[in-house]
């Protein structure tokens, strides 16, 4: 390879933050306005080259750097020090809806990214089709985006970026987001630019994904580099030593280039009763100010998880038995309601969900106007990893192949697990016995 050839050449880029912070230790430093800078390095210099026509992976756990390093590749942050030089035009996905107005409509938004891209009328009218065809959102293309799912954020986001000339991709767990079947689509789309000439940064969690659609791959580990090579070896060093913590507390892996071809032996699980009291999840109020689209005729009022006793849960602990509570009021009279929920990572997958609709089905009730209807969900938490969730209640009339939406509020609760002895995978399930 000629160095014309590298579209992507970071040399030590790093990023950090400092504030100042007024020392109150001793009166004579309030006095005399000492102060103390404290620093953040979010990520360490780096240096690396991304080939023209490749697929560069970037793994590592939350808080690693991986998003840093993307927002500085896309000029969303400046660096503190060192360079990055693209040689070509960059799109970065890296949050859902970003770039994105909420008052205005799929179709709209997709205009205005287009001529933010240096798009003429031609241009954008050409590839509007496209664009509104590869995110099949239907109906909801021409609504205001303030009532898509996580899911129709995504799809338009993607939607958009992959028709608009870029050179460069810069993408941030897309692949976690949505159906399986658009999960595939924009793998698809990922193979197919590359294979035209053009380049890709994916971020994910994924190991399966870096190393079955990168060429190679950066491991970030608190914000350094831990090492990088062809995708499948970093991908597979990575996920040995992500085992290695968890099966093994205190050990470490080395990456490839150090490591030994003899592999020590694995010592048992942990057993279900090592598991108890160590996922931690705080439990937000319901938010009524949060997002809801739907057709009217019912209001959704409360959601959340509640105690034996009746009272809201402040903190949850996983493997707790717990009680979901969904309350709506009618709006009319209402035939055969059916109250559900989803709850979701930050990055907006689907963990898991339910409604009411099979306990209904067989006798659908009839509630008049003004009626406040509640549905409880009793379950054991699951075991999930450190980060955000959220809660989106829904109700919605008639049944579950032939209904339409009142009322569906996104991110209706805020969750966040603080503590938890899951390391890989979005679940962790306590094994009860292993022979």
């Amino acid at each position: 390879m000629t160095p014309a050839q590298d579209v992507i050449c970071a040399a030590g880029l790093a990023k950090y933050y400092t504030r100042e912070v007024r020392s109150t230790a001793l009166m004579g430093d309030l006095l005399r306005g000492r102060s103390q800078a404290l620093g953040f390095e979010a990520l360490a210099p780096l240096d690396f080259t991304v080939r023209r026509g490749e697929c560069f992976g970037v793994i590592g756990r939350n808080g690693s750097g991986k998003s840093t390093l993307l927002k500085l590749l896309c000029g969303i942050l400046q660096p503190s020090r060192g360079s990055v030089v693209l040689a070509g035009r960059a799109l970065g996905l890296i949050e859902l809806g970003a770039g994105f107005h909420p008052d205005f409509t799929g179709r709209e938004n997709a205009r205005i990214n287009a001529l933010l891209q240096g798009l003429d009328a031609d241009g954008i009218a050409l590839r509007m089709p496209l664009i509104e065809a590869f995110a099949d959102i239907g109906a909801y293309f021409d609504r205001p985006v303030r009532t898509y799912s996580s899911g129709m954020y995504a799809r338009l986001g993607f939607a958009v970026m992959v028709h608009v000339d870029a050179d460069i991709l810069v993408v941030d767990e897309i692949l976690s987001v949505g159906d399986a079947a658009f999960q595939r689509k924009c793998a698809r789309q990922i193979r197919r630019f590359r294979d035209e000439g053009g380049t890709v940064v994916l971020v994910s969690h994924n190991v399966d994904d870096v190393s079955r659609l990168c060429d190679r791959t950066l491991w970030l580990d608190q914000g350094k580099m831990r090492a990088t090579g062809p995708a499948a070896e970093v991908a597979a060093a990575y996920q040995r030593h992500m085992l290695g913590r968890y099966y093994m507390p205190g050990t470490e892996i080395e990456p490839p280039a150090a490591r030994s071809t003899v592999r020590p032996a694995v010592p048992s699980r942990p057993q279900a009763q090592d598991w108890q009291g160590r996922m931690i999840m705080r439990q937000g109020p319901f938010n009524l100010r949060a997002t809801g689209h739907g057709h009217g005729g019912a209001v959704l009022t409360d959601a959340g998880f509640y105690t034996a006793c009746g009272a809201r849960a402040e903190v949850l602990a996983g493997g707790a038995s717990v009680v979901l509570r969904i309350r709506c009021r009618a709006e009319r009279a209402l035939h055969a309601p059916i109250l559900g929920f989803m709850f979701r990572d930050e990055n907006g997958r689907n963990l898991f969900g339910d409604n009411t609709y099979l306990t209904t089905a067989n006798a659908p009730r009839q509630v008049p106007a003004g009626q406040v209807i509640e549905a409880q969900f009793h379950f054991d938490l699951p075991f999930l990893p450190v980060g955000k969730y959220t809660l989106a209640p829904s109700v919605i009339e008639g049944t579950q192949e032939d209904h339409i939406h009142l009322h569906w509020v996104e991110n209706a609760v805020a969750l966040h697990v603080v503590e938890s002895p899951v390391e890989i995978g979005l679940v962790g399930v306590p094994m009860k016995e292993i022979g």
